[in-house]
Order: C-alpha cells, then sequence, then structure tokens
C-alpha cells in the first residue's frame, strides 16, 4: 500500500523541517532517543527512511534539531538585528514561547544521545553569543541601559526561557510569555501589543 503523499503547512526546506519536527516529538517523547527508530520516525512524518534523509543527515542531527548551534546549516540564516528593537524583542518573546516544547525536547534528548566536548562547546558560544545579540537590541530599545544592565537583562530572558527546559519541566507558552514581558518591563521594556491570533 502507497503512503499518502505529504502536505506541507509551511513553504522552504526550514518548514518543512520545523514541521517534521512537530510530527515526531511524540515519538521522541514517548521513547526517548535511545528507543526511537528511523521507522517509528519516518512513520510519524508520512515518509520513508529515505526521504526523511533528505531532511535531516541522521537521528541524532533530527533529534537535536532544536539546538541551531548544533545544525547551523540545518536553519535559516539567524534574522537581522536591525530593525525596530521592540519589534524583535516581541518577537523573541513569541518564538521563545511557542518554540520552547521543542526546545525542552531537544535538551532531554541531547541528555540522552550524549554530546561530544565540541558540541557542548557550541552550544555554550551559541548561548553567550545570543545574550550579546539581546543585550544589544535591548540597549537600542532603551537607551538608558548600560551595557552590565543590557547584558544582565539578556542573560535573564535566556535563563526564564531556558532554565525549566534545562531542568526537564514543562512550561506553560503563556505562563513564559508573562514572564518574558514582566522581565523586560522591570527594565523598562514596554513591548507592543500582540496582535490578535499570534498567541
Amino acid at each position: 500500500m502507497a503512503k499518502p503523499a505529504v502536505e506541507w503547512k509551511g513553504d522552504g526546506l526550514y518548514a518543512r523541517r520545523r514541521e517534521l519536527y512537530a510530527r515526531a516529538a511524540p515519538v521522541f517523547r514517548r521513547h526517548g532517543y535511545r528507543g526511537t527508530t528511523l521507522k517509528a520516525l519516518a512513520r510519524a512524518c508520512g515518509l520513508s527512511i529515505p526521504a526523511l534523509y533528505r531532511y535531516f543527515p541522521s537521528k541524532k542531527a533530527f533529534a537535536l534539531f532544536p539546538l541551531v548551534a548544533l545544525y547551523p546549516e540545518l536553519h535559516e540564516p539567524p534574522p537581522d538585528a536591525g530593525g525596530d528593537p521592540l519589534a524583535l524583542l516581541a518577537g523573541w518573546v513569541t518564538a521563545a514561547a511557542a518554540e520552547m516544547p521543542n526546545y525542552t525536547l531537544a535538551l532531554r534528548l541531547a541528555r540522552d544521545a550524549g554530546l561530544t566536548a565540541e558540541e557542548e562547546r557550541r552550544v555554550e558560544a551559541n548561548l553567550a553569543s545570543h545574550v550579546t545579540v539581546l543585550a544589544a537590541i535591548a540597549r537600542r530599545a532603551v537607551p538608558r541601559l548600560d551595557a552590565g544592565a543590557a547584558e544582565e537583562l539578556a542573560s535573564s530572558m535566556i535563563s526564564v526561557a531556558v532554565g525549566p527546559a534545562s531542568s526537564g519541566l514543562a512550561t506553560d507558552p503563556d505562563t513564559l510569555r508573562r514572564q518574558l514581558t514582566r522581565l523586560l518591563r522591570g527594565y523598562g521594556v514596554a513591548l507592543p501589543k500582540q496582535p490578535p491570533g499570534t498567541r
């Protein structure tokens, strides 16, 4: 019996990878990294195993896909940090809340799969770079923030977003969004109201 053709919600290779990860996440959650087979992943995605390899070079790359630093070639280029800083921060909060379940899963799977010393170094370097970029955006949003306060804010944003994932706890996206919004407000950053339908 032939497999039904996969219908894609999004255009582009990165959007398809994200969609495949969402389809495979329940399998990874149920069986963990070691207990998940390529056959089960392919079935969940509605693809053959060779077709799955067109999107991910290995099971490990698939499992750890949300950890951008490990497989940057599988992701879109990072967004330009120019533009309206308040809109950029609001977008970061929205993306953090939406992606946290997948990030939490990828961190759990990384523990199961084991990271090499080089992979751990890349994750740490990526976090440090992320703090630098967020701090620069925060300073543009609130020019009265000095470099130390902006870096403290950026580090706190990442800690609030990633903390539950690091401990394996699930975070409700709306709760995370509120926590991040309150944190930003405490530093004088008032995010624009979210348009309807973006929550």
